[in-house]
């Protein structure tokens, strides 16, 4: 091992002296590099080599690179500079002031580079499985701009990883956006990795038929260079002939990519979103119309019932009627010819069959949502639309509502329902707004419903809040929907749970007849169930602060636990208080799942409790010793309890530190 590790050293005598030589490092450095790479070599010539130790090696000789090439940087400026001050320019030696074999090529500026390289081959030799040492290397070769091996890297990765679809791309893409700019050698990878790793390859056909499109765009930027008086639009009648030949070029320069695109829909018949995926990469290039309307075709025929395909297709007419991809539309829409607002809307012409063709919830919803952003962008330029065409967008959203009344729609329309209200709501039709919820939760919650359709707690929290002329209507409808929705559908029951328990709290806050105890109550058994849910209740429960639209809003199981603290602490005192903390802290299982999305909830509970308790204390100061002993009891024991549940956490010795000082003996 010595004699390698030192004829291994023996090689860099000559560029280590070269770099001492021209100043670049000092004597001391060249004894320091020396003894890191002695080190190092030794590591990696151990019987059980490891990957760190190559990695650790190459990053220091990066470095080192790093270093080697500011201070050659520097020192080359700094040599301009003292020859500009001798009156010595560049101009007036013919050679450069640079000899020949000298200084062309010093052999220390090139060494640290070819040593990485080394490293790089003998860690691939060693660890031939480990893809990401391929991957650095790549990057390597590119940052130094060592095209070459560059290019031998990634043949060596391509023999040991074929199936690696990336690996394919870099290297494909090397051949053409790198310096060789060959695009032959380019499709040729593509074409070997799409037969090595099957037609079903989405990534490498999607790529292929991108390089396509860049070489196409090349070709054409090449022409307009070379020809530029093809496009002059001067001369009309003398240019008529040339036009018509670059018309049949630009078209010729697209039957590549639109072979690739066949061979691309044929090999992965069967999925939308691959499809759509050429969609995107079309919008990205210019002249692409006709790949976009031979993909529109191929999904017309191939994905009638997929609600996404509609959309696209939709997505597409809705471009064209922009005149982003045909500018001969835009001109014809803008010429005033008197007949503009009886001519039919191509996009809406695509979402009456898709809603006609696929009748589904989805379809619809999706139609909708399209409709309704098409309409804001139609408000936003109403300028370049012909007359009426709001009007006709309106008229199609009224149709769509119409036809959700047919009962052969398939699917939930749930959803559907909700965002109708909330267009109505939109719309300043409050009242068709709630009856149109109203209906559907009292259809869908009917004794005469099938068994399956159960409407979602988002559907009655609308009717909640949408019926807010009085509480006790609101609470009502919160009842109803937890009689419809059954307990073991979660999240559904528990929201709705934690709603109409907010609300009876609200009425029981309201209530002014102390006297009647029958709301803290129902109050009390409500909190009950919502202890017995407690695995279903506490950090499960995500609701957004505002979305549900009720004023007595709560958002967490323990804000509600608090709430209603608080409430029985004013109505029934310390003794009320406590069947409350008992029951959530003592008697229930709603603090054992603690997590850090619980934490600050449970410990506000948890401090309530504690400030409620030396709150009475201080009342009770003057009353007699066994009363003041009772009250340290109390409070140790409350102490405990937050030890216990936040055990393990910093909170633990804060609370035995409190209950030390304040309960034991404060």
């Amino acid at each position: 091992m010595a004699e390698q590790v030192q004829a291994a050293l023996d090689q860099m005598v000559a560029p280590m002296r070269d770099l001492m030589d021209r100043h670049i490092f000092t004597e001391e450095e060249i004894r320091a590099i020396i003894d890191r790479r002695r080190e190092s070599e030794y590591l990696l010539r151990r019987r059980a080599a490891r990957k760190a130790d190559f990695l650790r090696y190459i990053e220091a000789e990066m470095l080192l690179e790093k270093l080697r090439a500011l201070r050659t940087t520097k020192r080359k400026r700094d040599h301009r500079k003292a020859q500009r001050e001798k009156g010595i320019f560049d101009e007036d030696d013919p050679d450069n002031n640079k000899k020949k074999g000298t200084e062309d090529d010093p052999i220390g500026d090139a060494h640290i580079v070819q040593h990485i390289h080394l490293l790089f081959v003998r860690a691939i030799r060693k660890f031939r499985s480990d893809l990401s040492l391929h991957l650095q290397h790549a990057e390597f070769c590119k940052s130094v701009k060592s095209w070459t091996r560059l290019g031998r890297v990634y043949a060596e990765a391509l023999q040991i990883f074929p199936r690696e679809a990336g690996i394919w791309i870099e290297a494909a893409s090397n051949e053409f956006f790198g310096p060789n700019r060959s695009v032959k050698s380019a499709r040729v990878l593509l074409q070997r990795a799409i037969r090595l790793n099957g037609d079903s390859s989405e990534e490498l056909w999607l790529q292929y038929f991108t390089l396509e499109l860049h070489y196409a765009q090349t070709l054409k930027g090449r022409r307009k260079i070379l020809h530029p008086s093809e496009d002059s639009d001067d001369d009309d009648n003398d240019n008529s002939d040339a036009n018509e030949n670059e018309n049949e070029d630009v078209s010729d320069y697209n039957k590549i990519p639109m072979v690739i695109l066949r061979n691309a829909i044929q090999s992965i018949p069967k999925n939308v979103q691959f499809r759509l995926k050429f969609l995107d990469i079309c919008q990205q290039f210019p002249d692409t119309a006709d790949f976009m309307e031979y993909i529109q075709a191929s999904m017309a025929i191939d994905f009638g019932k997929e609600p996404e395909s509609w959309i696209a297709r939709a997505i597409y007419q809705a471009k064209k009627q922009n005149g982003t991809d045909e500018p001969e539309a835009k001109r014809a829409r803008t010429a005033d010819d008197g007949d503009e607002s009886d001519e039919e809307d191509p996009v809406l012409d695509v979402l009456k069959d898709a809603i006609d063709t696929l009748k589904t919830n989805e379809m619809f919803l999706q139609a909708f949502r399209f409709t309704e952003d098409y309409r804001m962008e139609l408000e936003q330029a109403d300028d370049e639309f012909p007359a009426g065409s709001i009007e006709k967008v309106d008229e199609f959203i009224d149709e769509i509502w119409s036809k959700t009344k047919d009962e052969s729609i398939k699917g939930d329309l749930s959803e559907l329902v909700m965002e109708q209200t909330r267009y109505l709501l939109r719309q300043g039709k409050e009242d068709d707004a709630l009856r149109t919820i109203k209906n559907y939760c009292t259809l869908k919650s009917s004794p005469s419903a099938a068994a399956t359709a159960v409407v979602p707690s988002e559907a009655w929290l609308l009717w909640a809040s949408l019926d807010a002329s009085s509480l006790k209507k609101q609470t009502s409808v919160l009842k109803r929907a937890l009689q419809s929705i059954p307990m073991d559908k979660h999240p559904d029951y528990v929201v709705v749970l934690l709603q109409y328990f907010a609300a009876q709290l609200r009425v029981a806050s309201e209530k002014e007849n102390e006297n009647d105890s029958n709301h803290e109550t129902n109050l009390f058994q409500t909190l009950q169930k919502l202890l017995l849910l407690a695995p279903k209740t506490v950090g499960n429960i995500a609701i957004e602060p505002e979305s549900t639209g009720l004023d007595f809003e709560v958002c967490d199981v323990f804000e509600a636990y608090k709430a209603c603290l608080n409430h029985f602490y004013e109505h029934k005192g310390i003794s009320g208080a406590r069947s409350i903390y008992e029951s959530v802290l003592f008697r229930s299982n709603a603090t054992a799942l603690i997590s850090e999305d619980t934490v600050d909830p449970i410990r506000g509970f948890v401090d309530r409790c504690l400030e409620l308790e030396h709150e009475f204390g201080k009342i009770m100061s003057g009353s007699i010793s066994t009363k003041t002993k009772a009250k340290r009891r109390t409070l140790c024991k409350l102490y405990d309890k937050a030890i216990e549940i936040f055990e393990g956490t910093p909170l633990e010795e804060s609370y035995r530190y409190d209950r030390n000082e304040l309960a034991v003996f404060g």
